[in-house]
Order: structure tokens, then sequence, then C-alpha cells
């Protein structure tokens, strides 16, 4: 539940036991205090491996069930008390329905090569008012045609906030014109803290290097890239690696390695399968980027 919601209950609460207190029908020493007692009371819960119990309650039910003095009024406390229990288990699962639903963004261009995938995540920043210190890439996945069009995207983005980590799923919508994001909170994940991950705006920004002269568009139609976004020691000798820098692609020797950078898996095809993946891909070349040499 969010402070300005926790805020509204609580000024809520005491206006409600305020009420209470001044259309109480008989005189009673402590009454207020009583009243925001038994309004507490109502909402204490007991948490049982996942099951929340309005134990307090319960409580009131067996062992104060017939007060003496201004019965009518403490019985409605201790229900306002109960109303809270409910509602503090249900507002925040509609705070997170509400937080997690799927949001529907157009591309800035839906080119890769006109266009930049860094741009798009800014944009994405400013429509969900990402503003946490650290946005790293968990993983990138796309496809295009030889004419620079998105056939597929799919990124991983973890943002980090002083409140904790936010996910983010990034899909190319079906009509391959907009962004499908979800995002969700989630605790600090123990396995990946072995892995390097990198800045997003560092890694897209590399892959806007990326240009149509690069790839070989004359026996091939469309084009998969793929990384999960770590940086790594990078020693595969005798392959076709290509470092992708502002100089263009280069070709990286033998003797140039071991460097350390991220690696895109390149594959090619001459058509598409249900996923949008080259069919029959070839995959035999590798870029790397943001390379950096021993």
């Amino acid at each position: 539940m969010n402070t300005t919601t926790q805020l509204i209950l609580f000024i809520l609460t005491i206006i409600v036991v305020l009420v209470l207190f001044r259309k109480s029908k008989e005189k009673e020493s402590f009454l207020l205090v009583k009243l925001f007692v038994f309004t507490l009371l109502g909402a204490f819960m007991f948490d049982l491996n996942g099951l929340k119990l309005p134990l307090g309650f319960m409580v009131f039910l067996l062992f104060v069930r017939k007060p003496k003095v201004n019965a009518d009024t403490k019985y409605i406390a201790v229900s306002v008390g109960l109303v809270l229990f409910i509602l503090g288990i249900f507002i925040p699962q509609i705070e997170k329905m509400v937080y997690e639903r799927t949001h529907h963004i157009d591309l800035l261009d839906t080119n890769f090569y006109s266009g930049s995938l860094v741009e798009e995540v800014e944009n994405l920043r400013d429509y969900l008012d990402m503003e946490g210190y650290s946005l790293e890439l968990r993983g990138l996945d796309m496809t295009i045609h030889q004419d620079g069009t998105y056939e597929s995207l799919g990124i991983g983005l973890v943002e980090q906030t002083h409140q904790g980590q936010i996910n983010y799923i990034i899909d190319l919508a079906d009509d391959r014109k907009s962004l499908e994001v979800v995002r969700y909170k989630v605790k600090d994940e123990e396995y990946l803290k072995d892995y390097i991950f990198t800045d997003a705006e560092l890694v897209l920004g590399n892959f806007d290097l990326i240009t149509s002269e690069m790839l070989e568009k004359k026996e091939y139609d469309y084009y998969h890239f793929s990384t999960d976004g770590q940086r790594i020691d990078y020693a595969v000798a005798d392959s076709r690696t290509f470092q992708i820098s502002t100089a263009g692609k280069a070709k990286l020797e033998n003797d140039q390695l071991p460097v350390q950078a991220i690696v895109v898996d390149v594959c090619k095809g001459k058509e598409l399968d249900e996923l949008r993946t080259p069919f029959k891909c070839r995959d035999d070349e590798q870029f790397l980027l943001d390379v950096l040499m021993y």
C-alpha cells in the first residue's frame, strides 16, 4: 500500500473515531482512547504462512463481545478496524494490478537503421516516470528485415531504485508499430548478483552503431541479434568475430584476443518462423560491443 493511500486511510480513521466519540450516548472515562484501541484491535492482522487472519476482531468476539457501556459505539469502532483489515488486503492487490498492467507505447521509429534504441528507451523512461539511479540491460532479442523494419523486438531492463528493484519486459506489439511494456517490483535476485550486467544506455548506444552496410544483404532477408547484456572475457579464436565501434565494423584477429566485451550473436535467414525469427538461421557471426583490449 503506497504512502498516500495509507495517509488517507489514517485521516479517515481519525475522523470516524472522533465522530463516534462525539455521538456516544453514555459518559465513560477515556472513551476516545478506548475507541482508538478498539479500532486498532479490529484491524490487527495475523499472518499464518501467507494466510492473513483478523486476529484482533476474533479476540474481540471471544473476550469483549458485550461491552457494558457504549456497546454500539465500540462495536462500530471495532468494525471500522475490520474494514481497515479488509482494505489492507485488497488495496495492495489492486495497486499491484494497476502497476503491472500492460502499457502500449508507440515506437518513435519502426526502422532500426533510421531510429535509435537509446531514444526508444528514453521515451519509455519519460512515459513510465522511471527515476531510478541505474538502468541495466538484462537481455535483447531482435529481428529486422534487410530494410531495417522491426520484425520482433524483446528487451529486458532492470531499474535500481532506492525502494528496490523493478523489472521491465518489453516486446514488440503485433502491429509492429508499438511496444508492450510490463513492469513488476521484485526483491534482489541473489542468483544474478555474480553476473556483470551493463548500463542499458551504453549497450543500446553501441547497438545503434550497427548499420545496413555491416550486414550481408545480398544473400539474406532477415537478421536476428541477441545478447544477454553481460560483459564477459572473450577469447574464441578462428571465428567470424567483429568489433563494432564508431569506426565501423572490424574483424578481430587471433592476436588481438582475449578482449572484454558485450557479445551479440548474429544469425540470418531468408524467411521467418511463427515467432518472427529467421527460419533455418545461419549462425556463424558475432558482433562485439564496447570492446576493451587487455
